[in-house]
């Protein structure tokens, strides 16, 4: 049907885009530095994953989608160019490092775009938008790459950033997926268990993590998933451990804790439990998520 010729006219369109930003990044050294130097990725790496960068020029995009016979209504449903405030339209990212979303059969369906120089007023991450190809609230990075490993250990990590997913992919544990941003969805979880029912949180130590985390107690409960939870020793972020000790990572991802019990432990050093005002906050916390989990 048409909409399949549409679907496949943006696959297109957008493995093109995914080729162009990969040129621009071999000639870009400030892009070039960020990931081989500080990032420390390897060159198969940045092959592996795609990674590219998008010129901060304007319309350097449009210009080499338009000489490919690309037209703006595709570029748009492709969610590739924005409009410019003064009217008219541009890039939709500039001056960015590119890393390509894909389908879990490796075609690509989006991009996020990482800002290389720090502006106060630009957000560090951009998405691509919702558009026929892409829904974040279904989409999970990185699960092309990860699934013959998920299916060999039988279980996955859910991490929260793109690049934690490819820094653990570098050092050799592939069993690593994310979501955009923290917030996990059932098509998220529902996505995954097609793989494997053992699903290991690794958000960030941080409150936004903590919550998040929280939250994903319940929407697994739901979608019948076994969900655990990964704690880094000395409250450190997966990124860290990746980088610095990759057989420290290996180990902690082994031993998750089950999501109740997580939960119970965090909430025991959280509040005082020997107090009346202390108990009853403990089971205002712990008694919702216990009637919701369905086991």
């Amino acid at each position: 049907g048409s909409n399949g010729k549409e679907k496949e006219r943006l696959h297109g369109l957008l493995e093109l885009a995914t080729k162009f930003y990969q040129v621009q990044f071999s000639k870009n050294l400030v892009a070039y530095t960020y990931i081989f130097k500080q990032r420390a990725f390897s060159k198969q790496t940045a092959l592996d994953w795609r990674i590219g960068y998008s010129p901060n020029t304007g319309k350097a995009l449009m210009g080499f989608l338009e000489s490919k016979g690309y037209k703006l209504p595709d570029m748009q449903a492709a969610g590739v160019v924005a409009r410019a405030y003064r009217g008219g339209y541009q890039d939709m990212f500039r001056g960015r490092i590119m890393i390509p979303l894909a389908d879990p059969q490796g075609q690509v369906i989006g991009f996020t775009a990482r800002l290389l120089e720090d502006d106060p007023k630009a957000p560090k991450y951009i998405n691509t938008p919702q558009t026929m190809l892409y829904d974040k609230s279904r989409h999970v990075f990185g699960l092309h790459l990860a699934k013959e490993a998920i299916r060999k250990c039988k279980y996955v990590v859910l991490v929260e950033g793109n690049l934690d997913v490819i820094a653990s992919h570098g050092v050799g544990v592939r069993q690593v997926v994310a979501t955009a941003g923290t917030a996990l969805t059932n098509q998220h979880l529902k996505a995954l268990s097609r793989f494997t029912n053992d699903i290991r949180l690794s958000f960030d130590q941080d409150n936004a993590g903590l919550q998040a985390t929280e939250r994903a107690i319940p929407i697994a409960s739901k979608v019948g998933v076994s969900l655990s939870i990964i704690t880094i020793p000395s409250g450190k972020d997966p990124d860290d451990l990746i980088r610095k000790d990759p057989a420290a990572w290996e180990k902690v991802i082994q031993e998750p804790a089950y999501a109740l019990d997580w939960l119970i432990e965090r909430y025991s050093a959280k509040l005082d439990i020997k107090t009346a005002e202390g108990k009853r906050k403990f089971s205002d916390v712990i008694l919702p998520v216990v009637q919701e989990v369905s086991d």
